[in-house]
């Protein structure tokens, strides 16, 4: 029987800054907006995105496994690439695997439902959870397989973004509004490329289980370059979002992603084609979704602190 690491391992935890970040996010929006926090909903919150996203982490591996896409080379493995590698190293069986991430989709969805019927106005959190698990699900599962057919990077990006964010500002006011919407998407594309760069090393071998990833389908070149268009993207709508106080000017503290973000590009421009050299460019880049969802968390609780 797998030990409760391996099945931790399998649900890839490196990945779920991306999750948590978001829920801060949108709770700290709402703290700023309305000074109101409830920790207990804050937490279930946090969980139901946490279990919806080991869901999809899981479900992607199990979809690959069975294509054979996960068959690397073994230059390419690493922590950012080819999956949790429980399946492929036989770790725990496919159906084990399979039942434990249908689990997290149930819970994920048992989650959403409590929470819209002990927060106000239930029904906006049933509908960006219906949203969020929606994409979850086929995110690589049939009939969609967005992954699959290079709708990836939107799709994570919603996620994320707007839909993590603002269904963690509904949670505290029940309601949706447009600053966490703004304050969402540059955490959003930030994401995206951070999804990018973790496909860019497979893009050979992707295609041959018929996953069309966007490296797959554009090259590394142009990927590099689609990288640095999110990047760049997701930087300037925070600068322009605060400039012009649809945010918080202090939200400008989020740049300290920039740090990461420059050592990710150098390092993808100089090692696109070469691994485990990228490896650099997928850290840096999951440090800066980390640094930017902090800087711009920590932002509003300091804006709403000062406004008590």
């Amino acid at each position: 029987m797998a030990s409760l690491r391996t099945w931790f391992r399998a649900t890839q935890p490196r990945s779920f800054v991306a999750s948590l970040v978001g829920v801060a996010l949108g709770t700290a929006v709402a703290w700023n907006s309305t000074q109101m926090f409830d920790l207990a909903a804050f937490l279930l919150a946090a969980l139901g995105v946490v279990c919806l996203h080991a869901a999809t982490n899981m479900s992607n591996d199990s979809i690959d496994f069975k294509r054979g896409v996960d068959d690397l080379p073994t230059r390419l493995v690493s922590p950012f690439t080819g999956g949790a590698r429980v399946l492929p190293d036989a770790a725990v069986s496919f159906e084990a695997h399979r039942r434990v991430w249908i689990g997290f989709f149930a819970a994920a969805a048992l989650i959403g439902v409590v929470l819209a019927f002990i927060r106000p106005k239930g029904w906006i959190l049933l509908v960006l959870g219906g949203i969020g698990g929606a994409i979850g699900v086929f995110y690589t599962l049939p009939p969609f397989a967005l992954q699959y057919h290079g709708v990836g990077e939107i799709a994570v990006a919603i996620i994320f973004g707007p839909l993590v964010v603002l269904g963690s500002y509904a949670v505290q006011t029940g309601a949706v509004a447009w600053e966490p919407l703004l304050a969402s998407i540059p955490l959003g594309l930030l994401v995206a490329a951070f999804l990018l760069v973790n496909e860019m090393p497979e893009h050979e071998t992707d295609p041959r289980g018929g996953k069309r990833t966007i490296p797959a389908r554009i090259g590394l070149e142009k990927s590099v370059t689609l990288y640095e268009v999110l990047v760049a993207t997701a930087l300037v709508l925070l600068v322009a979002s605060s400039l012009l106080r649809l945010v918080p000017w202090v939200a400008v503290i989020g740049l300290v992603a920039v740090l990461p973000l420059a050592r990710a590009r150098a390092v993808l421009r100089a090692h696109y084609r070469e691994y485990p050299a990228h490896i650099a460019a997928n850290a840096g880049t999951i440090q800066a979704v980390l640094l930017l969802g902090a800087g711009m968390t920590a932002a509003y609780v300091i804006a709403g602190t000062t406004a008590l």
